[in-house]
């Protein structure tokens, strides 16, 4: 009796738990991973955050790269939304790249943005997923589109 409760606790996590599936595979950034996914009740999005170097404690690196992770997540969740500006530089010298920039930037605010998920990596590192429900957006007059 003990297994089929906990196999049905397990089913009934997976079945709420978020739709992107971890990044994070042995403690680092997997080799492939979802970013973004529009699904019929919510729009998912990826954020990751990088731990700084300088910061003497584990608490310091996890608490400001899963703030890092959330912007992130954040920011990709607005560039799907209202699309993003992008504007590239590159500077060559004798025929070898000396320099390359990319800057972006993106407008609009989410509400209702809801954190599901938070892994740290073992270099202090996070990855986040949030979720915001497309009634919401709907609402807004946001009305996203699945990319194929």
């Amino acid at each position: 009796m003990k297994k089929i409760s906990i196999l049905w606790a397990a089913a009934l996590l997976a079945a709420c738990g978020p739709s992107l599936q971890s990044a994070v595979k042995d403690g680092k950034i997997a080799p492939s991973f979802t970013d973004t996914l529009l699904e019929d009740d919510y729009l998912w999005v990826r954020g990751f955050g990088a731990a700084n170097p300088q910061h003497t404690t584990d608490s310091q690196r996890r608490i400001l790269s899963r703030e890092a992770a959330i912007a992130h997540a954040y920011q990709r969740a607005t560039e799907v939304l209202y699309g993003t500006d992008l504007q590239a530089h590159v500077q060559v010298v004798d025929a070898v790249s000396t320099g390359s920039t990319v800057d972006s930037s993106s407008q609009g605010i989410l509400r209702r943005m809801e954190l599901v998920n938070t892994e740290y990596l073992e270099d202090g590192g996070c990855t986040v997923i949030m979720r915001i429900n497309r009634e919401y957006l709907q609402q807004a007059g946001l009305t996203p589109q699945e990319t194929k």
